[in-house]
């Protein structure tokens, strides 16, 4: 482990300047220290990328593979169809509809650049130190007013509220409890506007616990999530999902109702009770028996521009567990299904128009057991919510939330253009042009 005199922003904007000649990582905590997040880690100069198009299974296997065999750290991404593939039986209409997005990408790195919010050092941990000098040389964006051009839905105002109603007769039917409905915004960027430019709005104004900048094949991602996925040290696993939001308030006054609001609603406490009841079942299956147990239930989380309601569950990992078989047993993490999950993905396909791609999957990052000091072995991962796909020059997004049967359909959509401020702010543009 060598230590290096690079702060945060200057991490930041060397690998957003580099960006444009390889394929650089960042996975950014934005020094909010969340769920134990503390960390910025940056990876240059990957040994190799691949993306994944193949069937599912083979998909996992891959990954799992290149992850034990060659010693070097992963960050990677998994789309939400990925996980809806796993069961050959399961042949859902949006995942087999070609959207551009890879069910998988994999950059693997010999050394990453880590820098501490809580120590406040820089480090690099790995094999070698790539050239942060000759990078971080120049390398400030240009300062941009750029908007992007306009914004469109998958869905009409009328045909989110109609598929609420849908979601509703289902769960009288006795199919679903709870089903995450989701609208994909799809936002024409412009020439200015670049990926660059909106992670770092992003970072300045909304900084999230797992926000990432990830540039791949033809597509950038961005994402400013607040929500942790699974974390494995060791053996011990944990699930943190959110489930309940408010937004915050513009005085102490009206902050406070809005807390106080969301601690008591019933409503967002039945949500998130339901989707811990779903993970403990997903845990349980990786996990050695009766080690699963809920370590808090519906905790409020404080966010710069939203309140959350957040619940974590806890496991220890039996022994002969590995990569694949914890992806297998959890993806998609079913904060963003409902309850039951394979029942409810199954009615969420036949509602959604578009396939989700990587929203509502997830971001992860994999440190092998030996050769990379100062950094916890095992996986960490988030839900790709807050998260765009940037390619050809447009961004892509879905937000959306749990519909119950006591959801009113009018709340619940203003609730999903809620989740789209931050993003939509980014890139310019007011959510009133919906």
């Amino acid at each position: 482990m060598q230590e290096i005199p690079f702060g945060p922003d200057e991490i930041i904007s060397a690998a957003l300047s580099a960006a444009a000649d390889e394929n650089v990582c960042l996975l950014d905590s934005c020094g909010i220290r969340n769920l134990g997040s503390h960390l910025l880690i940056a990876g240059f100069d990957p040994v190799e990328t691949i993306e994944f198009r193949g069937a599912a299974e083979s998909t996992i296997n891959e990954i799992e593979a290149k992850l034990d065999q060659t010693g070097l750290a992963g960050i990677f991404t998994l789309s939400y169809e990925l996980g809806a593939e796993f069961d050959a039986n399961r042949h859902m209409r949006a995942a087999r509809r070609d959207n551009g997005e890879p069910f998988a990408f994999l950059a693997l790195f010999k050394s990453l650049v880590v820098h501490d919010y809580d120590t406040g050092k820089t480090f690099i941990s790995g094999e070698y130190s790539p050239d942060l000098d000759g990078r971080s040389r120049g390398s400030q964006l240009p300062a941009s007013d750029a908007q992007a051009d306009g914004v469109k839905s998958n869905f009409t105002k009328q045909e989110y509220l109609a598929a609420v109603e849908t979601i509703k007769e289902a769960i009288r039917r006795g199919d679903t409890y709870q089903a995450n409905l989701t609208q994909q915004l799809t936002v024409e960027l412009g020439r200015e506007l670049t990926a660059e430019i909106i992670f770092s709005r992003l970072r300045r104004d909304h900084p999230a616990p797992f926000a990432a900048f990830i540039k791949r094949g033809d597509s950038t991602v961005v994402s400013a999530s607040p929500e942790r996925f699974l974390s494995v040290r060791g053996n011990d696993l944990s699930a943190s999902p959110i489930k309940g939001t408010r937004r915050r308030g513009s005085t102490p006054d009206e902050d406070l109702r809005l807390r106080t609001e969301l601690l008591e609603s019933e409503k967002d406490r039945a949500e998130n009770t339901m989707i811990v009841d779903l993970l403990r079942n997903d845990i349980s299956r990786v996990c050695e028996f009766g080690s699963v147990f809920v370590e808090k239930l519906c905790e409020l989380e404080e966010h710069p521009t939203l309140f959350h309601l957040v619940s974590t569950i806890r496991g220890t990992v039996r022994k002969d567990i590995g990569f694949g078989e914890i992806i297998r047993a959890t993806f998609p993490c079913g904060s963003i299904t409902g309850a039951p999950k394979i029942r409810t993905m199954e009615i969420i396909d036949q509602i959604e128009p578009n396939a989700r791609g990587l929203s509502m999957g997830a971001i992860g990052v994999w440190i092998p057991d030996a050769g990379f000091d100062g950094l916890d072995p095992g996986l960490d991962m988030s839900v790709a919510i807050r998260t765009m796909v940037v390619r050809d020059g447009k961004a892509t997004f879905n937000v959306g939330g749990g519909i119950v049967i006591d959801s009113d359909a009018e709340t619940e959509y203003a609730e999903s253009l809620l989740k789209a401020k931050a993003l939509l702010s980014a890139v310019g543009i007011d959510d009133r042009r919906l």
